[in-house]
């Protein structure tokens, strides 16, 4: 997917997109420990004026984050829907060039899916991967080490979470990643039916076979519709089961953490700072898996559209153009002693022809 995208992206505005992200993690990660502070030293002391000061740096610290997003968003935006542009114009760059050869290849319908609904899936990724894959390892190892510094005993909660969470994450991927990349098969197939019924329209009227072609469509989107309520039916167990994860860590989070503030162990702030980093924690790895779902459909979509990209027609513009001559109207084109066959045919359809044009 990679060898898609090189050249087709701005190099700038996908470091100022890493920039912004950067920003809005920092942003992100210092209001937890703020919040602690304001808890442990100002609410518990009493001291209005240190509430004040954290209050208006939070402040600076949120509006830092919103800036940052709002920057983060226009830039990768802007940057995959140039992609998807870029991709689409040097596909139908390449298609109006083709041969008939070329065109038995690859049928329309498929060209006609490449070109669309392929160009989007590398889109939507190369969308989440200025958001999302950025954001997620950045949150994922800040909030960690900062969970750490404010308890690194309550830590030990996520060596039994999160190896729960990667499993059940990993079955998903396993049973949907498979459906995904059929999805790109079975679209073509609707497109190569919708497109039959339509070039072929009056044929089909004239020989009353109307009824045979709505079946043969029905049957297609049905298979198609199937498919995706499976792979979406089996992405929707994420959400339910993150939530178990994250009312799970909550709780052993509350349960421990109390017995640490009844021991005077821990600050009542430092916990509820800590709870925060857990759910960042949790988030940023529901993230990462989120994007290595959908990396594997968009990576199919990358080699299909790059099966037509190399693709080298057999129509060749010639070096030198001759000029038609004066009398061009009264010519005659002759063939002599022409022989001709069919790609990959053993059987020549014309041997030794001689004709006049």
């Amino acid at each position: 997917m990679l060898k898609i995208a090189r050249g087709r992206m701005s190099i700038w505005a996908v470091i100022g997109a890493f920039l912004f992200m950067i920003l809005q993690v920092i942003s992100n990660l210092n209001l937890p420990s703020l919040t602690a502070n304001i808890v442990n030293n100002g609410v518990a002391k009493g001291n209005i004026n240190y509430i004040w000061e954290v209050g208006l740096e939070m402040i600076a610290f949120a509006l830092l984050s919103v800036v940052a997003a709002a920057g983060n968003v226009f830039l990768a935006a802007r940057t995959s829907q140039g992609l998807g542009q870029k991709l689409r114009s040097d596909i139908y760059r390449k298609i109006i060039n083709f041969s008939n050869d070329e065109f038995d290849q690859i049928e329309t319908s498929s060209l006609i899916t490449r070109t669309t609904n392929d160009v989007v899936q590398i889109q939507n990724v190369a969308m989440m991967a200025l958001r999302m894959m950025i954001m997620a390892p950045i949150m994922l190892v800040g909030a960690s080490f900062l969970a750490y510094n404010k308890n690194h005993q309550l830590t030990m909660i996520f060596l039994v979470v999160l190896p729960v969470l990667a499993i059940f994450i990993g079955l998903i991927m396993r049973f949907a990643v498979p459906l995904f990349r059929a999805m790109q098969t079975k679209t073509d197939r609707i497109n190569l039916i919708f497109r039959e019924g339509l070039t072929g329209v009056r044929v089909i009227r004239a020989f009353r076979r109307d009824h045979f072609e709505q079946q043969r469509f029905e049957d297609a989107n049905q298979d198609y519709t199937k498919n995706a309520i499976k792979v979406f039916s089996i992405m929707a167990l994420m959400f339910p089961i993150m939530t178990l994860m994250m009312s799970v860590t909550n709780i052993g989070i509350t349960w421990f953490g109390g017995k640490l503030i009844a021991d005077f162990s821990m600050p009542v702030g430092n916990l509820i700072a800590f709870m925060t980093y857990a759910m960042q924690i949790l988030m940023s790895f529901m993230m990462l898996s989120m994007v290595f779902v959908f990396i594997p459909r968009a990576q199919a979509s990358a080699l299909r559209i790059q099966e037509v990209l190399a693709l080298n027609s057999k129509l060749k513009e010639p070096k030198t153009k001759t000029a038609l001559p004066a009398n061009f109207d009264h010519s005659q084109l002759d063939f002599q002693h022409v022989d001709y066959r069919y790609a990959g045919a053993e059987m020549q359809v014309l041997k030794k022809s001689i004709a006049g044009y």
